[in-house]
């Protein structure tokens, strides 16, 4: 499954009460679609949602017909993403902490 981060600029007379219809969205809202994530972010646009769908098509009819619908949402921007560094920052980051972690210890 893709990944899929939307971008949402919400009507600012109807935040709160929007915000609250994206909470309570189902985890599988439409066939092929899981939510993964909601935030509110800060700048341009309001809300940040993460996603993942089987295809493009899904989420193309998950963002336009369950996203659009929701009274106060103004605009959405959908990006498709994928994994980029985190495993392979995580593989490298981890034996450097048990290291140090070993010589605290044994400084100790």
């Amino acid at each position: 499954m893709t990944e899929y981060l939307v971008l949402l600029k919400l009507n600012p007379e109807k935040i709160v009460k929007t915000i609250g219809a994206l909470r309570h969205l189902p985890e599988k809202p439409s066939p092929g679609v899981n939510l993964q994530y909601l935030m509110n972010i800060f700048g341009t646009w309001d809300v940040a949602m993460w996603f993942n769908a089987e295809n493009s098509d899904k989420a193309a009819d998950f963002v336009q017909k369950k996203i659009g619908e929701i009274s106060g949402v103004v605009d959405a921007y959908t990006v498709p993403t994928f994994p980029n560094r985190k495993l392979q920052q995580e593989q490298e980051v981890a034996p450097k902490i048990k290291a140090a972690e070993k010589n605290e210890a044994s400084e100790e």
